[in-house]
């Protein structure tokens, strides 16, 4: 892939993007003359781009988004809803082409009939507008009508510029050149050429007179035409006129192949429902099955990423077998096909950040070079406090150019949390018409920054939280009314940074969550008995909705109601070293908080001791440090609990979470860390506490990497090993 065809990539997908913004604003407002603007520099950019690189559909449709936006500018049609969904279908058109395009540099073999579909759906959702007023062919042109199907296959469906040129006859001596101006015509369909008479005999034909005229027809507005021929005003007529589409015979229906079948008989498998021991028994036979498809198709390759998918929830790996399942280049070849190149990965740099860590460099370099010095110094024999004493003051220069260098590497992985607000307009859109409610999206803090692998996590969290708000929390529209509440209801995502990291926060003002419906939801799903589920507050129970397989929707929809999405939210924030809180008042809303670290390049934990190894936790996690009395843990059974500012809170001993010998000494009272796990507090008993760490992260990799109860490995400045826990895996 060149470089210039990579910037088009990167630069159509910025396009597509302010595009879709705009458009969300047009039809909020559709008198944003600032929102039409946008939307038609986005487009007229991006069909200037797609014409640099030949491609013919992609141009097309553009092009016909160009005309109805006209049409929306110029009065002649109104932005109505039907409209604008058929410009994001265009935008999403748009958008998978260019991911394509980035793997295979080619457009779909369908691209010339889908951008005509799109062109035909565009003029009926403009009622007729873009055509002319009456509905009539103008006087003159009735030949665009009577041309043969295969001349105007390329103008089929759409609205197009008839050009009916007749040059005069001594035009050759004012030093015109027809052909020439023909040629010049931009997104030229069709062109005729025909003689304006009989032919003479050839003894008798005069070269220098013009006995020709030319019919053409152009994608191009009428404006732009009339100033091509601005030359030849009294030669040339041009009228605005709609092609009939042609009747396009439906594709032959390709059974799946039996792979295909069994693939997706294997994801519909695995989303029925059941206990939690009919499921875990169902995905561990859905796993062989799959493996064993793939390798018999002789797609091991893409065996890794069932792998992945198999390590997260269920819904991700529906998701991977649907996707293996319905991917035509591995279902229709016998032979193994090699995986597609992934996506590169580009991210923008301001120049200054640049500038600020390449001064750093040469600092670091300069630094260096009095390392050499000192090696000398000692090997002649320098006295050793003389020594000591110029190592240090290296030290300290370099170690305070390694922390500037680390904040300044890490200033250039920041990004605005507006990259994955984004998508979230278009989405409640999109959802808030297809449940038939009024929602009004507010969004705030989106400047807030964070590091790109934390806005990669945080991404599908988000989208599941506000799904899930409008499809449980705000209420149709006539219960609204009912209730009191204005009909138009109010979702807000906002974010804001602390001393912690960054927390993003989505709430609602809709019916909020029925804490004693959820105690039910979970003692029927078996995960507590009636009577601890009764022993809960309501603030307890609103936790267990974080719980695999709970569910307050009574019904399962393709938005929610399987009750495996709140658990892969809390899955994916955890992961990222942070937590998930939620508050609700039935009637009144409900409301998510999502605490994050700024990065997890550097991570920020907790360092205790036990059994004499040293363990990490995240700092997000932990709520406080305290020395316990031996006679203020209470004992039931097999089960231990502290009361904690009069709250009782489970304790857990973190030497039998690991299987470690039991600490045999005597001790006044036990050092307990509190922590939080997704809402719920516990109290962890460890030998002794240590120092925070700021610590670069190494995953678990080959075998270890199945052991789920530890987050990676770090090495401490002196050399010793820390293990970062999972504490929610262990318990």
């Amino acid at each position: 892939m060149s470089a210039l065809f990579e910037q088009f990539v990167l630069e159509s997908r910025e396009l597509l993007e302010a595009a879709g913004a705009a458009l969300l604003r047009l039809e909020r407002d559709p008198t944003d003359t600032a929102a039409v603007n946008d939307l038609f520099r986005a487009l007229h950019t991006l069909k200037g781009a797609t014409a640099l690189f030949d491609l013919a559909p992609f141009t097309r449709m553009v092009h016909a988004g160009e005309d109805a936006l006209m049409a929306v500018r110029d009065g002649r049609a109104a932005m109505s809803g039907d409209l604008a969904d058929r410009l994001l279908e265009l935008l999403d058109t748009g958008a998978a082409w260019v991911d394509g395009l980035e793997h295979s540099q080619s457009l779909p073999d369908s691209a010339g009939a889908r951008a005509q579909a799109l062109e035909t759906g565009l003029r009926a959702a403009l009622g007729g507008a873009a055509e002319t007023a009456d509905g009539a062919t103008p006087a003159g042109f009735a030949w665009v009508h009577e041309l043969p199907e295969a001349e105007r296959v390329k103008a089929a469906g759409r609205t197009v510029t008839a050009i009916a040129y007749v040059p005069a006859e001594d035009c050759f001596f004012a030093g015109d050149d027809p052909l020439d101006l023909c040629r010049r015509i931009p997104d030229l369909l069709l062109l005729r050429i025909e003689a304006t008479g009989a032919w003479p005999p050839l003894a008798d034909l005069d070269p220098y007179r013009c006995a020709l005229r030319f019919r053409a027809l152009s994608g191009a507005p009428k404006d732009e035409l009339t100033r091509l021929f601005r030359g030849v005003p009294d030669q040339v007529s041009l009228a605005t006129v709609a092609i009939p589409a042609l009747a396009v015979p439906a594709p032959p229906a390709v059974p799946p192949s039996l792979a295909t079948a069994m693939l997706r008989e294997q994801a519909r498998i695995l989303g029925l429902p059941g206990s939690d021991e009919e499921t875990a028994a169902r995905r561990a036979a859905v796993l062989r099955a799959a493996r064993n498809i793939l390798a018999a198709e002789g797609r091991n390759a893409e065996g890794a990423a069932l792998d992945r998918a198999a390590e997260g929830p269920s819904d991700a790996l529906i998701r991977c077998i649907a996707s293996l399942a319905d991917d035509p280049a591995a279902v229709t070849q016998a032979t193994p096909v090699p995986p597609a190149a992934p996506a590169r990965r580009a991210l923008r740099v301001d120049a200054e950040r640049m500038d600020r860590l390449m001064a750093l460099v040469g600092e670091l370099v300069v630094a260096k070079g009095g390392l050499p010095y000192l090696a000398r110094e000692a090997q002649e024999g320098r006295s050793a406090d003389a020594l000591a004493q110029g190592i240090k003051e290296a030290h300290g220069r370099i170690d305070s150019i390694v922390g500037e260098l680390q904040d300044a590497v890490l200033r250039l992985r920041l990004l605005p949390l507006s990259r994955v607000f984004d998508p979230l307009p278009r989405m409640v859109r999109d959802t808030a018409r297809r449940l038939g409610k009024s929602v009004e999206l507010h969004l705030s803090g989106g400047e807030t920054e964070a590091d790109k692998d934390i806005l990669d996590i945080l991404g599908e969290p988000l989208l599941h939280l506000v799904r899930n708000g409008l499809d449980h929390g705000v209420e149709p529209p006539e219960r609204r009314r009912a209730a009191g509440k204005p009909e138009v209801a109010a979702l807000r995502v906002q974010a804001f940074q602390d001393s912690n990291g960054i927390v993003v926060e989505v709430s609602d003002d809709g019916a909020g969550i029925d804490a004693e419906a959820v105690r039910r939801k979970a003692v029927a799903k078996g995960a507590l008995t009636v009577e601890q589920a009764a022993a809960l507050s309501d603030a307890e129970a609103l936790r267990l909705i974080f719980l695999p397989g709970v569910s307050t929707s009574e019904t399962v929809s393709d938005l929610s109601g399987r009750g495996v999405g709140m658990d892969a939210v809390r899955g994916a924030v955890e992961q990222a070293g942070g937590r998930v809180e939620v508050a609700s008042t039935p009637g009144a809303g409900t409301r998510f908080r999502l605490v994050l670290p700024l990065t997890m390049m550097v991570t920020r934990l907790v360092t205790v001791e036990t059994a004499g190894a040293l363990y990490g936790f995240p700092v997000t996690l932990v709520t406080g440090m305290q020395r316990v009395p031996h006679g203020a843990i209470r004992r039931m059974k097999h089960a231990e609990s502290v009361v904690v500012q009069d709250a009782v809170v489970p304790l857990l001993r973190l030497r039998r979470l690991l299987n470690l010998p039991e600490d045999e000494r005597e001790r006044s009272g036990e050092a307990v860390l509190l922590v939080d796990l997704g809402g719920q507090p516990v109290a962890l008993v460890v030998d002794a506490f240590r120092e925070r760490a700021d610590v670069v992260l190494k995953p678990m990799t080959g075998l270890l990497a199945r052991l789920r109860g530890y987050a990676g490995t770090a090495v401490l400045g002196d050399g010793r090993l820390l293990l970062a826990l999972n504490l929610r895996e262990l318990v």
